[in-house]
């Protein structure tokens, strides 16, 4: 089985012309000089009260919506990685070292914003998910038909 399935052309384009959007807004949202989520931080800590009043358990609120948030963040990282060609190991170093770089940038570049080695560990968790599921696809891929050396259509039996 050939490690990946081979994309049309321009299968292989669009999808790598939306990863670079993807990679776009990663970066934007990463090195934002203030946290992106502050307009709406009061808005979702009174969504959790209300919750937590009508029976969410109080262990769940917004440092888990948070951390749930950069796992699902990094999940288009991984698919996005082995859907075009690299190994899901390779992907993953790739998601790990991206988000590391990020918050190292945070953390030397950026006072507003915290640099965080849960938010290293949450990215690579979506970026391990993202690269499963992307094998999971792959693997679903019928086999290519064999074409005979002069490429004029599917060999006869």
């Amino acid at each position: 089985m050939p490690r990946t399935p081979s994309l049309r052309p321009r299968v292989r384009r669009a999808l790598a012309a939306v990863a670079v959007l993807y990679l776009v807004g990663v970066a934007l949202v990463v090195l934002w000089p203030s946290p992106v989520d502050r307009p709406e931080a009061g808005t979702i800590r009174a969504v959790f009260v209300w919750l937590h009043a009508h029976g969410l358990p109080r262990w769940l609120g917004y440092a888990q919506l948070e951390w749930t948030s950069n796992v699902v963040f990094f999940v288009p990282f991984g698919l996005f990685a082995v859907l075009l060609g690299a190994r899901p190991w390779a992907a993953l170093l790739a998601g790990v070292a991206a988000s590391g770089a990020a918050e190292t940038a945070q953390a030397l570049f950026l006072p507003e914003r915290t640099a965080s080695l849960m938010d290293i560990l949450a990215n690579g968790l979506g970026t391990l998910v993202g690269a499963v599921v992307a094998v999971l696809v792959q693997r679903r891929q019928p086999a290519p038909v064999p074409q005979p050396a002069s490429g004029r259509g599917p060999m006869a039996p």
